[in-house]
């Protein structure tokens, strides 16, 4: 593994270098902003997630720009409105969704104001009942790809993709259980 790419401007992060490299030094000024702008992306990022999970379609909305593109690996691909219309229509098909999200990896350029990020996750979706009577539930790992943008003093997403790694579907046969031995005494 070689030396981590450069970025441009004063304020450019390094990853470490693959033998004890060490970070790029750079004045307390220049590290506020830095952690100013991964701390807001990162809250967008979060922000998406819960807002995905309690199906509240505007906190979504916001962690976009306006002229953003979204792609939801094969099964979508469009503008923002597109993208909410898609997630009204789909949530409902599912009793409840879960997105875990992994720390981001954020390639970040304070002088263009943007930022390439890579975020791992763990998703889970309980779909409803079908004739059977059995739920499934979906757990998958994605990993999202997105590009943001600082626009007039906002960090937000101007494109998303998204890639499923793997999945398993599973039968939702409800809460087994607790694993208590017989010895233990219960409150």
């Amino acid at each position: 593994m070689g030396a981590p790419q450069e970025w441009p401007g004063r304020a450019r992060l390094m990853a470490r270098e693959a033998y004890g490299g060490g970070f790029q030094s750079m004045d307390d000024k220049d590290e506020l902003r830095v952690w100013r702008a991964e701390r807001a992306i990162t809250r967008i990022l979060l922000c998406y997630a819960r807002g995905v999970d309690r199906r509240q379609f505007e906190e979504v909305r916001a962690c976009f720009h306006t002229s953003a593109s979204i792609h939801y690996g094969d099964w979508f691909s469009g503008n923002c409105d597109e993208a909410i219309a898609f997630l009204k229509s789909s949530l409902p098909n599912l009793v409840s969704t879960l997105h875990v999200f992994g720390a981001p990896w954020i390639e970040l350029d304070l002088e263009s104001g943007t930022a390439e990020v890579e975020t791992y996750a763990i998703n889970s979706a309980t779909y409803l009942p079908g004739e059977d009577g059995l739920s499934i539930q979906n757990v998958s790992g994605a990993k999202y790809f997105d590009r943001f943008a600082e626009l007039e003093g906002r960090w937000a997403i101007v494109e998303r993709r998204n890639r499923r790694v793997w999945a398993h579907n599973l039968p939702d046969t409800g809460e087994p259980a607790p694993p208590i031995a017989p010895s233990v005494p219960t409150l």
